[in-house]
């Protein structure tokens, strides 16, 4: 692949999935990585797969990849699903069906910089920014089995991450957290938690921790969240790497 930014990964049966993202221009290519043999082999995407798509999301369960959001603003892209699954054996795009008009708010809209984990059967998405629509605090779940969407919306007393994008999320055990991003104009270091048990949000204080980030990638590894780069608006994006540990709650 060449040169990119705003793409999207996802590991599946121990290969290394890649899609699209910017370049000199935004990119619907799709890749495979072979980790054992350290080969890359490009992948077909022409018929029924995404078209260009930037900061979308990729998660993989079982032996399908599913690529949320990122489509280039358009009134086309306001009235479809962006959501596009991949099987890896028969290599067979499916596309998101078209929602019946009086369901329209039943299905999210196309966005950009949201985040997607997967827990159980389901995948998650939060935030992200329509455009000159702002930004999003809506909360997703996309069911894989039946292929249906639900909104999933906190009380209004309660506390929430709110409206960001650029963040990342994890899940570790029964809960999802999340990092960072950018609110409004300005980015963030808290990190919250998911509970999928008691449907709530709660935000965790800690004294240490990275400083505020956005554009960064998080993974779970162990017990701990893995934080790697990002950065601030107008200046050099960095490359530190943190570590969260779960069990003493603390960053390193």
């Amino acid at each position: 692949p060449c040169d990119r930014y705003k793409h999207a990964c996802a590991v599946c049966r121990g290969a290394l999935y890649l899609y699209g993202g910017r370049g000199s221009t935004t990119l619907r290519d799709f890749w495979r990585y072979h980790t054992v043999k350290n080969e890359w082999e490009m992948l077909d995407c022409s018929r029924d797969g995404p078209e260009e798509l930037e900061e979308h999301s990729m998660v993989a369960y079982k032996g399908t990849l599913c690529i949320f959001g990122g489509m280039v603003d358009s009134a086309f892209t306001q009235a479809k699903t962006p959501l596009w699954i991949y099987n890896i054996d028969s290599a067979r795009w499916t596309q998101s069906c078209n929602e019946p008009a009086e369901t329209e708010s039943s299905t999210p809209a196309n966005r950009k910089g949201h985040s997607a984990v997967v827990y159980h059967s389901s995948m998650y998405i939060y935030g992200g920014y329509f455009g000159i629509k702002g930004i999003s605090q809506e909360f997703w779940e996309f069911h894989f089995d039946t292929r249906k969407w639900l909104c999933i919306s906190s009380p209004c007393h309660s506390s929430s991450p709110g409206a960001r994008h650029g963040h990342s999320a994890v899940v570790y055990h029964t809960a999802m957290y999340l990092f960072g991003g950018l609110m409004g104009l300005t980015e963030q270091r808290d990190l919250w938690r998911w509970d999928f048990g008691s449907s709530s949000w709660s935000s965790i204080r800690t004294s240490q921790g990275p400083p505020p980030v956005v554009g960064h990638a998080s993974i779970v590894c162990k017990d701990s969240m893995l934080v790697f780069g990002g950065g601030i608006s107008n200046s050099s994006p960095n490359d530190d790497l943190w570590k969260y540990h779960f069990p003493t709650r603390t960053w390193k």
